[in-house]
């Protein structure tokens, strides 16, 4: 029961995540599927993605039909009531496509007024740099295999480039492939920031083979192209990254990757096997430049 009175019977538990615990259930008046996430780890995720749901076009979100505090028994948790759309994680070349078309469609929408964070190019350019400067001589390997790797570790971005929405952790686990448009889920790391990151972030979790609980990894490049291709080729304002540009991007994500796994504590996987991907990209130069 949500605190403003709704009452929602539960009929599915579907695999779980680590920050909240996730629902199914059905609206009592209406027959709509819903969705309901229950903060248990992380309470500000949850605004986090309300507020970005919030101003999301339908076209790429479920829309949000509640939000409020959960009573469940004797407990009271923070919770969000979601639209439930079909479809499941991506498992084809076709698939990842779709993936990268669907989340495309976020660089061409308007920036909302407020709701979602900013993060200027100077202020991304810094985090990059305090990213590498945390993890320090664990990046050693890099910097001695990789020729260009003063201007991967620079801040700036090798391009002039233009602050578009962003979901923050595009992937199979927060995509559900229906064979058409396909919906983006999970807004919880939802802000504005220059655009190369989704995309960035896209590929190399494909390079990794990253995904959802039992999801299968193959075809580790095909996949990765595919979601280049979907995603450039869906831009209303067309985009043709230089290498340049495209060998920072890839570092930027790899960097994320193995800083976030580091600081975890080698969670989800130990933090060198990123590191071994980024290595690998940059040397066999597997990034995603249509030069």
């Amino acid at each position: 029961m949500i605190e403003d009175g709704l009452t929602i019977p539960i009929d599915g538990r579907p695999l779980q995540g680590t920050r909240h615990e996730v629902l199914y259930g059905t609206l009592p008046d209406t027959g709509e599927r819903v969705v309901v996430k229950l903060a248990r780890i992380d309470p500000g995720a949850l605004e986090r993605e309300r507020n970005a749901l919030a101003v999301l076009d339908a076209r790429v979100a479920p829309r949000l039909l509640a939000a409020g505090v959960a009573v469940i028994g004797s407990q009271r948790v923070a919770c969000l009531v979601i639209e439930r759309r079909a479809g499941s994680a991506p498992t084809t070349i076709e698939g990842w496509w779709r993936m990268g078309h669907a989340l495309a469609r976020l660089a061409d929408m308007p920036q909302p007024s407020g709701g979602l964070t900013v993060v200027d190019v100077v202020t991304f350019g810094c985090q990059h740099a305090q990213r590498l400067s945390d993890l320090g001589d664990r990046l050693i390997p890099l910097a001695e295999s990789v020729l260009d790797w003063q201007q991967l570790a620079a801040p700036e971005i090798a391009a002039v480039t233009p602050l578009v929405i962003t979901h923050g952790d595009p992937g199979p686990g927060n995509y559900l492939d229906d064979g058409d448009d396909g919906t983006l889920i999970d807004w919880e790391q939802a802000h504005v920031a220059p655009r190369g990151l989704d995309l960035a972030r896209l590929q190399f979790i494909a390079l990794l083979g990253a995904g959802p609980s039992g999801y299968v990894a193959r075809d580790h490049q095909a996949r990765a192209d595919a979601a280049r291709d979907g995603y450039l080729s869906a831009l209303q304002t067309p985009w043709r990254p230089s290498r340049a540009e495209s060998r920072w991007w890839t570092t930027v994500a790899g960097i994320q990757f193995i800083h976030s796994r580091w600081q975890l504590g080698d969670r989800p996987r130990p933090w060198h096997e990123a590191a071994d991907v980024l290595q690998s990209a940059l040397t066999k130069d597997c990034v995603w430049s249509l030069e």
